[in-house]
């Protein structure tokens, strides 16, 4: 059985080993694509505007505590955003 992963082992290595000998002309370098024409107008729709990036200005709290009594010492009402997981839904 230790024969047989030794084995496994020996094979990953090898492989892994070939993987990087062969891992391209080290002598060409890396040139960029030309933008398109367009690039500038997707840019432009995508990024976010002055207009869009108020929640930047809210003092967000990461304590529902906190948040909670600062909500009452100002008397302003909070939002609680909770979740249960990964954030990205990787679970």
């Amino acid at each position: 059985m230790k024969k047989f992963v030794f084995e496994k082992i020996a094979t990953v290595l090898l492989l892994l080993a070939a993987g990087i000998a062969l891992g391209g002309d080290k002598n060409q370098s890396l040139q960029m694509r030309p933008l398109s024409a367009d690039y500038a107008k997707w840019h432009d729709h995508i990024c976010l505007k002055p207009s869009e990036q108020s929640y930047q200005n809210i003092p967000w709290r990461a304590s529902i505590l906190q948040g909670m009594v600062d909500g009452q010492m100002s008397d302003k009402p909070i939002m609680i955003l909770l979740m249960n997981g990964h954030p990205l839904g990787c679970t």
